[in-house]
């Protein structure tokens, strides 16, 4: 008859060897992961192209609240969008005659 003893060891014994060597792979999956979005301020506006390693996204715009917003604000709403579609980098295409509107290509740089 086994012991009731030897029974509770060996399970104990298999969680454990699972959970060393889960562990490490669960660690390096998360080490691994960057923000899913990057912050505003992390999105660079440029009228330069994007550097060769950048991947295009598509194309972003920027708008103010009200028509007598100024570039700033058109800018700050810019970033916004192109942080919520994953860019980190934004060109600038074209301003409105007014400037209350801006469109740039949102780029994801390394």
């Amino acid at each position: 008859m086994i012991q009731p003893e030897t029974v509770h060891s060996r399970a104990f014994e298999r969680v454990i060897t699972t959970l060393i060597f889960m562990l490490p792979l669960g660690l390096s999956l998360g080490c691994a992961s960057r923000s899913v979005l990057p912050k505003t301020d992390e999105v660079k506006i440029s009228r330069e192209p994007a550097p060769e390693k950048c991947l295009e996204i598509g194309s972003v715009r920027g708008t103010t609240a009200t028509m007598k917003g100024s570039a700033e604000q058109a800018l700050e709403d810019l970033k916004k969008s192109a942080a919520a579609r994953g860019a980190n980098y934004v060109s600038i295409k074209q301003y409105s005659d007014n400037q209350t509107m801006v469109t740039g290509l949102a780029y994801e740089c390394p």
